[in-house]
């Protein structure tokens, strides 16, 4: 590492590690709730990948015995804060309320583990549920992921062979970190908020990567690689919920001839995250309409 990418780094480092302090302080997670903890082995020699175990029903045992369909979730994070656990009340609603073993994964976040540390850590998370088919249904696993975890799972869905995801589920994906944040406009505007956060979290991520790689922006992915089953959800004040709609409006078109069921619910007077927002009542209430949405479509196709 030169000279420029050291100072480079320091400043990045500051300004994230500042934030997630802040953070801290002001907007403290509550402590999850998982009926167990995973740590799988990671591709890199020497750490584990930890992961929330919600069983369904809320059995708080193994979920060895008779394999579970499986929700391999992913937080929103911009690629660089550290909220893993922020889902819990998404997670134990999914197991209980289907059948689902859901597993929230930790993934590690920049600026100290850059592109594409998230996205192997994610890889490496499909591939220990598929390889353990006597704990878990391998023909019946989907993903879901909130925020850049949604981009994640739109991700991670193509980095292997069509059909090992049963279905996706995206809240309030970003698809593209190609071209200027502060361009983006979200479907009913007046309540952007300034793009600075975003050019910081994008910078600690992708630093000089080509931002059009398909790992970093599913948006320049093939379509046909995504799962046959998709549920997104979108804000209408989210100016990430734009270009979500078009490439969901394209996936479906796309694999129309092969029966690909892409069902895009924008929900109204929301924000990016509205169903984190416990200030609003009427953002809340939009999440806890998609969590049982959610429910349903796994019942439907996930099971």
């Amino acid at each position: 590492m030169g000279l420029f990418d050291f100072l480079r780094y320091l400043r990045l480092k500051f300004l994230i590690s500042s934030l997630r302090l802040l953070a801290r302080l002001l907007a403290p997670l509550p402590a999850p709730k998982p009926d167990s903890v995973l740590r799988i082995p990671s591709r890199d020699k020497g750490r584990a990948i930890k992961i929330h175990v919600y069983n369904p029903g809320g059995d708080a045992g193994s979920t060895r015995g008779e394999p579970h369909p499986v929700l391999i979730n992913f937080y929103g994070s911009g690629f660089a804060l550290q909220y893993h656990g922020a889902d819990d009340g998404f997670c134990r609603f999914v197991a209980t309320h289907t059948s689902h073993v859901v597993l929230d994964v930790q993934y590690r976040a920049a600026p100290e583990n850059p592109f594409p540390a998230a996205i192997n850590d994610a890889e490496d998370a499909v591939k220990y549920v598929l390889g353990h088919p006597d704990e878990y249904q391998t023909s019946y696993v989907s993903l879901c992921g909130f925020s850049s975890g949604g981009t994640l799972a739109l991700v991670t869905s193509t980095l292997f062979p069509h059909g090992t995801f049963q279905s996706l589920i995206g809240f309030y994906p970003s698809p593209s970190m190609a071209g200027d944040p502060g361009g983006r406009k979200a479907p009913v505007p007046g309540r952007e908020r300034s793009s600075f956060w975003t050019r910081v979290f994008r910078e600690a991520y992708i630093r000089e990567k080509d931002a059009r790689d398909p790992r970093i922006s599913p948006v320049f992915a093939d379509t046909t690689n995504f799962p046959q089953k998709m549920l997104i959800f979108t804000a209408d004040h989210d100016v990430s919920a734009t270009e979500m709609e078009a490439l969901a409006e394209r996936i479906k078109i796309e694999g129309h001839a092969g029966g690909r069921s892409v069902v895009v619910r924008r929900m109204e007077d929301c924000d990016h995250a509205f169903d984190k927002n416990k200030k609003r009542e009427n953002q809340m209430e939009a999440g806890r309409e998609a969590y049982a949405q959610v429910a349903d479509f796994l019942k439907i196709f996930g099971e």
